[in-house]
């Protein structure tokens, strides 16, 4: 893998999220919920470098055929950035936000999650954001919560 590659999800890797049939350990399960389509090799190893992560974690996930590479794009190709819609962007911030609160907290995550499938715009879920982090922490500690927190806010804000 290259540093500039992207790693996405397989369908495999989205049931997994779901379903967490697997038993990942929790911070190999964080980083495969980070994993998007859009973040590099470099950024993931980055995010993994934060969590103490074992180094080999993408190849572990795509071993298991939870990930697969796609190679960066050309040059001509990157120039251009992908149009993507507000509602794309509100949906996929919304699905990270749930998806990483339920990995954290479990169960004890219902209520929260009733609150962010009550948000329809992506202003309401930034004033979610300091309730986020403080449930992230509580279920997958300090660092997690950092790490998550940066790419939702990436998936609301900075974009």
């Amino acid at each position: 893998m290259k540093p500039t590659d992207i790693i996405a999800k397989t369908a495999a890797g989205v049931a997994e999220v779901a379903s967490r049939s697997r038993k990942l350990p929790p911070r190999l399960r964080t980083m495969l919920i980070l994993i998007d389509g859009s973040l590099s090799v470099a950024q993931l190893m980055d995010a993994g470098a934060k969590l103490a992560v074992p180094a080999d974690f993408l190849d572990t996930l795509q071993q298991l055929g939870l990930v697969a590479v796609q190679p960066a794009a050309a040059p001509v190709a990157a120039a251009a950035p992908a149009a993507t819609s507000e509602t794309e962007r509100f949906r996929a911030a919304q699905k990270f936000m749930n998806d990483a609160v339920v990995d954290a907290l479990g169960f004890r995550a219902f209520f929260f999650t009733l609150k962010v499938e009550k948000c329809f715009t992506r202003s309401e879920l930034v004033a979610l954001l300091d309730d986020f982090t403080k449930a992230i922490a509580k279920g997958g500690g300090a660092d997690v919560a950092r790490v998550v927190t940066v790419r939702a806010r990436e998936l609301l804000i900075d974009l």
